[in-house]
């Protein structure tokens, strides 16, 4: 088990979020409306806001951990622009964390060969799998991933979910989406109001059901 949260209460203004407990071993997305809780439920989990409740990671408890030392990966909507090239980069990182034998195969893993040496000029999606494999090199645990694709097209977001969907790491996907989350995950939760109200994965029909229950919760109509 790479990820759990049990009893998590976090807090962000009047607004709570409470997790009695989630597993994440594969690729588990979190769909909801803005304003559900989705991020609020990640920056807990990494530890940038302090939350109630047990976080752990590899199997170690790392609740009371600063964000650096948790093993998450925490990769966001809008991917930071590489500072300098983009192979001096990714040696950067690997220097950091002791795997600089693995960047050239991260690189063929996410397919960026032809951006190393490029400095500037990087779209969004180029740029999200850049940020991506920078988190790869730092050896995580577990990811977790808010939005990553919403300011991405059609084609970079297929491309990025398929990266995703090829790492066989294990992967808390936040979405407003339920198709993407359809698309990517292998369990799907739906969020409203600060809770999971509920999580199904397994077979593709098993995960469409989650689509008719978010469109219950979010029918304009109510």
């Amino acid at each position: 088990m790479a990820l759990l949260v049990e009893n998590l209460v976090a807090r962000r203004g009047s607004f709570v979020v409470r997790v009695d407990r989630l597993e994440v071993n594969s690729v588990v997305s979190v769909v909801g409306r803005n304003g559900s809780g989705k991020t609020t439920l990640l920056d807990a989990i990494a530890g940038v806001i302090k939350a109630e409740g047990r976080v752990a990671a590899c199997g170690r408890d790392v609740s009371r951990l600063p964000p650096e030392r948790r093993g998450l990966a925490y990769v966001q909507s809008v991917p930071v622009d590489p500072p300098t090239r983009v192979d001096r980069f990714l040696r950067m990182v690997a220097r950091m964390h002791g795997t600089e034998a693995e960047v050239g195969e991260v690189v063929r893993r996410l397919g960026i060969e032809a951006l190393l040496p490029r400095r500037g000029g990087l779209s969004t999606g180029q740029k999200q799998l850049v940020n991506l494999a920078a988190a790869l090199l730092a050896r995580p645990c577990a990811f977790l991933m808010d939005e990553p694709t919403s300011h991405l097209d059609w084609l970079n977001k297929k491309a990025f979910n398929d990266v995703v969907k090829a790492l066989k790491m294990p992967v808390l996907y936040v979405t407003h989406d339920p198709f993407e989350a359809i698309y990517v995950a292998d369990v799907i939760c739906v969020m409203e109001g600060g809770r999971i109200l509920r999580c199904v994965g397994g077979r593709r029909e098993e995960l469409e059901q989650v689509y008719r229950v978010a469109e219950s919760f979010w029918s304009p109509l109510r």
